[in-house]
């Protein structure tokens, strides 16, 4: 009976494991399609730098006439001019900046179009490195490039060098490493130079040349002089630079002065006049007195003050001086007069010696604001200041039509390469009405110069 116990308990248990494992493989089927469906999903994405660089090609295909022709042009289709043509699919850039994001195709040497993106996406954004010069070699599909121009005029004349106009170049020995002066803009024999000095004295004043009576810590030559005169009630000290005298000093304050004057006739109480004059005649009887401190406003003044002659003050009292004045209580003028003292000090410029550098030919001590160089020295005693070596060329201007020379050359208009918009609009502030490259290649009087420049994609 044991025995058929354990045989039935057996196959009890044998028969469930089949369905434990049916289940388990089921499970793993369904997180295999899962899985699938998602790498197929992803796999079907675009990567959408490539993309957008394929809908530009197939814009320009569509449309070959605009595409750049000049070598060195530059042209960019917008993300959404693409979705106008129905050239990409807009799911894949709805987070994408339709003008930010963009494709640029430029005309190289070889004759073929180089083609990079600008993605400004949330999803994707194209991050590139430093613009450097380069050229065709130096580029590949995951490079952006741009050209940037340098504008050339062709004139005929002579040429007159800077600073003395001179027409012989062998005669010429003023050198700079910019553009002196405006005008001036041709150059040529490429040289290394420097700037040159001599060594002179000069007096440095203290406080800018203000005077003392005494030496300030430093400066201990004593130029010119001045003097100063002041008064005081009291002794100044005694000093080798001051001269002190015994004088009578004088000192005047504004006071209230009459205004106004009410008079009566001494035969008549009923007989009353107002006068700005004191009371006399028929009208002798002074009734009453105004006073004023500026000719308009009334101030009180009591009999006291009158009896006094203390009449309130319109103003401080003035600086002593020795011009005598007298008191007026009628004009307002209170003087008084007391001994005191007439002071005066000698003052001098005080300064140091030092030697400078005198920059030739400016006369300047920086070297900064001396534009000029030389290859030897300009001037007898001349040093070489070996700090501002410098590439330098002689400069002139071309005078057209003139009849001493016979001279063409091309001469650049802009400072140095610059971009294609900025090229143009010198061009066109000359009088030159051009608006791309094929319209200055059509012109004899202009040309210009092209140089590469490139950044790569980090990724």
């Amino acid at each position: 009976m044991d025995e058929n116990y354990s045989y039935t308990e057996y196959n009890e248990e044998k028969n469930r494991i089949p369905w434990l494992r049916i289940f388990i493989s089921f499970l793993i089927l369904v997180v295999g399609v899962i899985i699938v469906l998602l790498l197929l999903r992803a796999c079907g994405k675009p990567v959408l730098r490539d993309d957008l660089i394929e809908a530009a090609k197939d814009y320009y295909e569509k449309y070959p006439e605009l595409l750049p022709s000049e070598v060195g042009e530059c042209f960019i289709v917008t993300l959404d001019q693409l979705e106008k043509e129905g050239l990409i699919k807009v799911s894949n850039y709805e987070t994408c900046d339709k003008e930010n994001t963009y494709v640029t195709v430029c005309y190289l040497e070889s004759k073929t179009y180089h083609y990079s993106a600008n993605l400004d996406c949330e999803v994707e954004n194209t991050n590139y490195g430093m613009w450097q010069d380069g050229n065709e070699s130096d580029i590949t599909d995951d490079s952006d490039i741009r050209f940037k121009f340098l504008g050339e005029e062709k004139q005929t004349g002579t040429k007159y060098y800077y600073p003395n106009d001179l027409t012989d170049a062998s005669k010429v020995i003023e050198y700079y490493a910019s553009i002196p002066k405006t005008g001036y803009s041709g150059k040529e024999d490429e040289q290394i130079g420097y700037k040159w000095y001599t060594e002179k004295t000069v007096n440095n004043y203290w406080n800018n040349g203000g005077y003392s009576s005494t030496q300030p810590e430093g400066y201990p030559t004593k130029g010119s002089s001045t003097t100063v005169t002041k008064y005081s009630v009291t002794r100044p000290n005694d000093a080798s630079y001051r001269n002190i005298e015994n004088v009578t000093l004088y000192r005047s304050q504004k006071v209230a002065r009459p205004a106004a004057y009410t008079c009566a006739n001494p035969n008549n109480d009923n007989d009353v006049v107002v006068s700005d004059k004191p009371c006399s005649g028929t009208h002798s009887v002074a009734i009453e007195i105004q006073f004023t401190c500026n000719g308009t406003d009334f101030v009180p003044v009591t009999t006291e003050q009158m009896n006094n002659r203390d009449f309130p003050s319109c103003g401080d009292w003035t600086e002593y001086t020795t011009e005598a004045c007298t008191t007026n209580y009628l004009t307002g003028v209170k003087c008084e007069k007391q001994e005191g003292y007439k002071y005066t000090d000698t003052m001098w410029k005080w300064y140091t010696v030092a030697n400078v550098k005198s920059y030739y030919p400016s006369g300047s001590s920086d070297a900064n604001q001396e534009i000029t160089y030389y290859l030897n020295a300009p001037i007898s005693g001349a040093k070489k200041d070996e700090s501002t070596q410098a590439t330098v060329y002689k400069y002139y201007k071309l005078e057209e039509g003139t009849d001493a020379g016979n001279y063409e050359e091309w001469l650049p208009v802009t400072d140095g390469y610059v971009t294609l918009s900025e090229m143009l609009e010198t061009f066109r502030s000359l009088g030159y009405d051009v608006y791309s490259l094929s319209e200055v290649n059509k012109i004899e009087q202009i040309r210009y110069q092209y140089q590469m420049q490139y950044r790569n994609l980090e990724r």
